[in-house]
């Protein structure tokens, strides 16, 4: 991927001001309207890298262009679902495993 630094052209402009409300304090993004989705998604992106680090990746089947948050006590997940992509990827794997024994 690119390095973080190529975000910056996205994000400049971009502030983020307190709000207090009988909640407490929250924050307010300040982006230009054309630009506010894609800030905020990336701002999310973030969030989730600090808060799980190590626990947000790419889906293992290299078909797919999906994340997993892995959430097992192991942190071994490899598929962004078990009944698509593990299952796809486990068939796959029986399959050459059958093949390559019939050839030899």
């Amino acid at each position: 991927g690119r390095p973080a630094a190529s975000l910056a052209p996205l994000l400049d402009g971009v502030t983020s001001r307190p709000g207090v409300s009988s909640e407490g304090v929250s924050w307010e993004l300040d982006a230009p309207e054309e630009r506010r989705m894609a800030v905020e998604a990336v701002m999310a992106w973030s969030a989730l890298l600090e808060t799980m680090s190590g626990r947000l990746r790419p889906c293992a089947n290299p078909e797919c262009r999906r994340f997993l948050l892995d959430r097992s006590k192991t942190n071994k997940a490899r598929w962004c679902s078990m009944a698509i992509c593990g299952n796809r990827m486990k068939a796959r794997r029986h399959y050459q495993r059958t093949r390559d024994g019939a050839t030899q």
